[in-house]
């Protein structure tokens, strides 16, 4: 009888920890969109470099979206954005400063192919000078995340966004 015991006990000691919330699958993981460093500290008439990172995202095939910050604050350089390294294929970028905002837009070649791209890094970086003591917010708007089908990228309505500050002094 107690070797019965001692035997229920194991299974079910085994069965509980098997089917327990640590288990060794991977969990899915949060799309999250950032700008890094979240703060930089430049001089009056400096520049800062900033990159615009995704992380866990799946089947991309184009970004578009504005970085709006302070006109008071903040101006843009000659050509602010370079493109990143998380474009592995073919791509086409294009960048327009206007005077509180940035629009970038960088998307895939369509091939016959299956085009979109998985995985975490660099999408772009972008400059901005301080014009004047103080601090601006850098904020996406119009954010834009699309796969090769022209829709929105799995779990974009529960993106995790990052924004940047910038602080002159």
């Amino acid at each position: 009888m107690k070797k019965i015991l001692l035997i229920t006990c194991v299974v079910v000691s085994i069965l509980v920890f098997s089917c327990s919330k640590s288990s060794t699958e991977p969990e899915d993981k949060e799309l999250i969109l950032s700008i890094i460093p979240s703060e930089q500290t430049v001089n009056t008439g400096s520049d800062a470099t900033y990159s615009v990172k995704i992380e866990n995202v799946s089947d991309l095939f184009a970004i578009t979206c504005e970085i709006v910050f302070d006109s008071t604050k903040v101006t843009l350089p000659d050509n602010p954005v370079t493109d990143g390294n998380f474009w592995t294929a073919d791509f086409i970028s294009t960048s327009i400063g206007d005077s509180d905002r940035l629009n970038v837009c960088i998307g895939l070649e369509q091939t016959a192919g299956e085009d979109g791209l998985d995985g975490d890094g660099i999408l772009f970086d972008f400059k901005v000078t301080g014009i004047q003591a103080g601090e601006s917010d850098l904020i996406f708007q119009n954010l834009n995340l699309i796969d090769e089908d022209g829709e929105p990228v799995d779990d974009f309505n529960e993106i995790e966004i990052k924004n940047g500050k910038l602080i002159i002094q």
